[in-house]
């Protein structure tokens, strides 16, 4: 009940009505709504968490994937056919990830598997004539065919030694190239001379193409040692009465230096991993031969470079491979001197 009083000419008017109805009504619809919004803003923070908790499971799968993921568990990848779009993207990428480290461990565990093989042989070499010389050496003749020996497989030790550490090198971002413009017609004359007795010894014929007069701006000593590996390996696997040939002429702004042989060749398989460190071809692999570091070598050249490598061949035919640099040499992630 509500009153409300006022003077008018003297006279005093008195006005109430009854608001019993509506404060119960109100009353009515505060409790309503209290027992209403209570279980909703409950039910409400439930089905909220229970959202986020679906949503944030494709992130929880994935953390625990890559939670999973050692050395001995690099084959573990995260399925993407389940996730959303909008982690699909990132667990594809993730996979790629996973997919390149996994070829690096297992080159790594190749390499260092072949690193074993190859110094092992040398180093019992050494201790087996080291050990028959103590035994059976009686005269002045004996322990210098023992030291000559021993001194061939220290010389192979030292060889591959040096060649790893070449790579390791030039594995670094922060290699040096001792750069410089030189003509690589003559360089290569220069090595076709060098070369020229071995070839003349093995009656393989050693040619250098016709070579315009050629600048380019490299490292003279890898250059040397680069195209010298090729020659070499030509030379190994070119018959008697065969033909090395080399070349270098630009391309498109790029310098390119083949070395081509008439030998054995390489069969396609063998391709795709001839760069590798250690890789070698069955038929490549002679009593005595290398060690498999010298297209490896190659590769590294050219990539220090700023250039690439590449290989053809034909079982039966001969092999060609070419040394595509940058004519203008390349000083991007090496500091020349």
């Amino acid at each position: 009940m509500r009153a409300v009083a006022r003077e008018i000419g003297g006279r005093t008017y008195e006005v109430s009505y009854d608001r019993t109805r509506e404060l119960e009504l109100l009353r009515r619809y505060r409790r309503s709504m209290s027992l209403t919004l209570a279980p909703a803003l409950l039910a409400s923070a439930v089905i909220g968490a229970l959202i986020a908790r679906k949503g944030l499971r494709p992130v929880e799968e994935i953390a625990a994937t890559a939670a999973r993921i050692g050395p001995d568990r690099l084959d573990e990848r995260i399925a993407v056919d389940q996730l959303p779009a909008e982690l699909s993207d990132l667990a594809a990428t993730f996979n790629v990830m996973l997919d390149r480290l996994q070829e690096s461990f297992r080159r790594l565990e190749r390499f260092s598997a072949d690193i074993a093989h190859e110094l092992r042989t040398p180093v019992h070499a050494l201790r087996n004539v080291a050990e028959v010389a103590l035994r059976t050496s009686q005269t002045r003749a004996d322990d210098r065919e023992a030291l000559a020996v021993c001194l061939e497989s220290a010389g192979g030790l030292a060889r591959l030694i040096d060649r790893l550490l070449f790579i390791a090198r030039a594995d670094s971002p922060r290699a040096v190239l001792e750069l410089e413009t030189i003509d690589l017609a003559t360089e290569l004359e220069s090595l076709r001379e060098f070369y020229e007795p071995v070839a003349a010894q093995t009656g393989v014929e050693l040619v250098q193409l016709a070579v315009p007069p050629l600048p380019c701006r490299v490292d003279r000593t890898l250059l040397q040692r680069a195209i010298g590996n090729l020659i070499t390996n030509a030379l190994d696997h070119t018959p008697q009465c065969g033909r090395v040939s080399i070349a270098g002429t630009v391309e498109g702004g790029e310098v390119v230096i083949s070395v081509t042989d008439t030998g054995s060749g390489i069969a396609a398989e063998h391709l795709p991993r001839i760069f590798d460190r250690f890789y070698r071809p069955d038929a490549a692999r002679p009593s005595g031969g290398g060690c498999g570091l010298g297209l490896a070598i190659v590769k590294s050249f050219a990539e220090l470079h700023g250039g690439r490598a590449e290989i053809a061949s034909r079982p039966g035919q001969g092999t060609r491979v070419t040394l595509r640099l940058p004519a203008g040499g390349h000083d991007g992630t090496v500091t020349p001197t």
